[in-house]
C-alpha cells in the first residue's frame, strides 16, 4: 500500500479548516444559547406586575398609583416593562438588557407612550426586598429615581 504525501496533506489542511469553522459558528451559537439559558433562569421568574414608587431626595418612596408590568423575553435575553397609570392608560414602555457580569443590574432605553421621546434606565434588582431601584434620565435630561416592589 502506497501512501500519496500529497493527497494527505490536502486532506488534512481541509480537514482542519472545516474543524476550525465548525467550531467557529457551533461555538458561537452554543454560548449564546448558554448565556440566554442562564439569563432566563436568573431573570425569568422576575415576570409579573410590579408598583411603581418615586423615591424623594430624602429617601422616602411615594406611591405613584401606577404599575409596572415585566415580562421576559427568552429569545433576546430582555425584559420587557411596560407602566401604566393609575387609570390604566399606558405611560411608557421599554427593553431592558440585564447583565451578566454584574448580577442584578441592567440598563434599558424607555419611549412615552403618548410621543417619541424617552430616556435611559438604569435598573438595580435587589434579591432582599425584591424590588427594582431604578434611577433615569429623560429626553430633556431630567433625573428621576423610582422603586418598583411586586404587586400584593
Amino acid at each position: 500500500m502506497t501512501l500519496n504525501w500529497l493527497n494527505l496533506a490536502i486532506g488534512f489542511t481541509l480537514g482542519a479548516i472545516l474543524g476550525v469553522l465548525a467550531d467557529w459558528q457551533l461555538g458561537m451559537r452554543i454560548r449564546r444559547w448558554s448565556e440566554l439559558r442562564a439569563l432566563t433562569r436568573e431573570y425569568g421568574p422576575l415576570a409579573g406586575q410590579y408598583v411603581s414608587y418615586r423615591v424623594r431626595d430624602d429617601g422616602t418612596h411615594e406611591p405613584t398609583g401606577g404599575t409596572v408590568d415585566i415580562a421576559w423575553q427568552p429569545r433576546d435575553g430582555l425584559l420587557e416593562a411596560s407602566a401604566f397609570h393609575a387609570t390604566g392608560n399606558p405611560e411608557w414602555h421599554s427593553y431592558i438588557r440585564m447583565s451578566r457580569e454584574y448580577s442584578g443590574t441592567g440598563i434599558g432605553h424607555y419611549n412615552n407612550a403618548n410621543s417619541i421621546h424617552g430616556g435611559i434606565q438604569q435598573i438595580i434588582y435587589s434579591k432582599q426586598t425584591r424590588a427594582f431601584n431604578v434611577m433615569g434620565i429623560s429626553h430633556n435630561r431630567k433625573e428621576f429615581a423610582h422603586c418598583w416592589k411586586p404587586k400584593p
